[in-house]
């Protein structure tokens, strides 16, 4: 794997923890369940999205490493 790749996962991955703040942020505000309800269900399931997504990252990362260092 190039550098270049190695950098651009690290910088969707930096992308994806600072979506992941805001996502918590405003799965957190806001008590009228009701008024909120599909947003808190599109907020959970992109949450969890962004949580697969980070993981696939870490590990082709990893991989990379791996890779580089054999």
């Amino acid at each position: 794997m190039y550098k270049l790749d190695i950098e651009l996962l690290h910088y969707i991955n930096e992308l994806l923890v600072d979506r992941e703040r805001l996502l918590e942020e405003r799965e957190l505000d806001g008590n009228d369940y009701e008024l909120n309800f599909v947003l808190k269900q599109e907020t959970e399931w992109e949450i969890d999205t962004v949580t697969k997504a980070q993981k696939i990252i870490s590990n082709i990362i990893k991989e990379s490493i791996n890779e580089s260092s054999n």
